[in-house]
């Protein structure tokens, strides 16, 4: 009788790390900057997420379980989940807010990027361009 409740409770556990590691769709999608947007240095982007429907652990992996805290970051244009940031942009972004402003600074080098959210694994923008900040006249 142990050796089945013993087998019986591993195989419960087995099954629920199963399904809390393994969503079959992403937990949640950035849906701002958009494909193709263009931003300047200095212009202030709204970056903006939200949670994919039926999603049981939307912070697994992506922000701190205790705190919500998460990392946003820039990605070159074909990254993958789990490639590191080209450069963090914000170190304690708050997972739950779903948007944060961004203001492009002049340390950006105008290029193509990605913007991703998530520290272990991330999720990232549709591809857009930083250009170079007009100059004054």
């Amino acid at each position: 009788m142990r050796q089945f409740i013993l087998i019986l409770l591993i195989v419960i556990v087995t099954t629920t790390c199963h399904g809390y590691m393994n969503e079959p769709y992403p937990p949640f999608v950035v849906t701002s900057p958009k494909h193709g947007q263009i931003v300047k240095q200095g212009d202030t982007v709204k970056i903006a997420w939200e949670l994919s429907p039926d999603t049981k652990y939307p912070l697994y992996g992506y922000a701190a379980s205790r705190t919500s805290r998460t990392v946003a970051g820039l990605l070159p244009p074909d990254a993958s989940s789990t490639e590191r940031y080209i450069r963090n942009i914000e170190t304690h972004l708050l997972f739950t807010d779903f948007e944060y402003d961004w203001t492009v600074d002049d340390s950006i080098e105008p290029g193509t990027y990605q913007l991703g959210i998530g520290f272990y694994f991330h999720q990232a923008s549709p591809v857009f361009h930083v250009i170079e900040k007009e100059e004054e006249r």
